[in-house]
This record gives C-alpha cells, structure tokens and sequence, in this order.
C-alpha cells in the first residue's frame, strides 16, 4: 500500500511538470517586466534604462513573444540610434517623446548594421517584435500609456 502511494505521488509530480513545460503561462518570467498600452494594446517591457543595458538590448535573443517589448529610456529627449547587431529576430522600433507621444516607427531586420533614427530628439524607444499587434496597428501620433512607472534613466 505504502509503494503504491509513493508511485502515484511520483506520477502526480511528473504530470504537474509536464503540464507545466507545455504551458509557458504557469513559468515565471525571470526578468522584471513592466505593464504599458499602445492604442490599449497591453505588452510589458524589460527596461534598458542604462547605458549598458542599452548598449545590450535584445541581442542575442532568439524569440520575443508579440506581447513582450523592451523599452529604452535616456535621461533626456536626444537623438540616438538603434542597431540591430547580433539580433537574430526582425523588430519594430517606436520612438517617443519625454510624453510618450510616437514621433517615428522604423521596421528592423535582423542581424543587421544599419543605424535607426528617431525622426526628431526622442527619450524613448520601444522595441517589440516586428508581426506584434503593437508593430502593426502602431502610427506617428499616438501615445504609450504607462511610462510614468518605468524606473528613470540611469547615466
């Protein structure tokens, strides 16, 4: 009776485990994300809000869900670029104003040194994956709701 209770328990942690692999909503998500909305489109973005995490980015990365995005902050409105170094995946840039208001959209391709400008002096740009709602529906003119509790940049 006694093995017979520890093999079900056995069978019962196995089956919660496999269940679990298969359902990527029950793992955590081992980064610090925070919740923001374009067009009420909800994402949330892993933060690059130094100059090493900026620098850094997505690269290396070799999947974004279309409801995950990084964010990066500077500490004022500037011109900057973005480049697609080593990343492995097609992407969508949004760059915004200190209000979070879109000034410019550029589509990215992977692996490539080409530079992307925000089309005047932006403190935000938000990356999301290029087939995401957010890349699709987004437009120059709209506004990304939520920066007010992004952490400030760092210098």
């Amino acid at each position: 009776m006694k093995n017979s209770l520890n093999f079900s328990k056995i069978i019962g942690v196995a089956l919660v485990f496999i269940f679990a692999m298969h359902n990527k909503n029950l793992i955590a998500d081992p980064l610090i994300t925070f919740p923001i909305s374009v067009n009420e489109i909800e994402l949330r973005v892993e933060v690059a809000n130094e100059p090493s995490s900026r620098a850094l980015g997505l690269m290396h990365r070799n999947s974004l869900s279309h409801d995950r995005g990084m964010l990066f902050v500077f500490p004022v409105e500037k011109n900057f670029s973005i480049w697609m170094k080593n990343t492995p995946i097609d992407l969508t840039v949004l760059f915004a104003d200190k209000y979070g208001h879109i000034i410019s959209i550029e589509h990215m391709t992977r692996n490539t040194l080409d530079s992307h400008f925000p089309a005047s002096p932006a403190m935000f740009a938000l990356e999301v994956n290029q087939n995401s709602p957010v890349a699709k529906a987004a437009k120059p003119g709209d506004f990304i709701s939520g920066l007010g509790k992004i952490p400030s940049a760092r210098k």
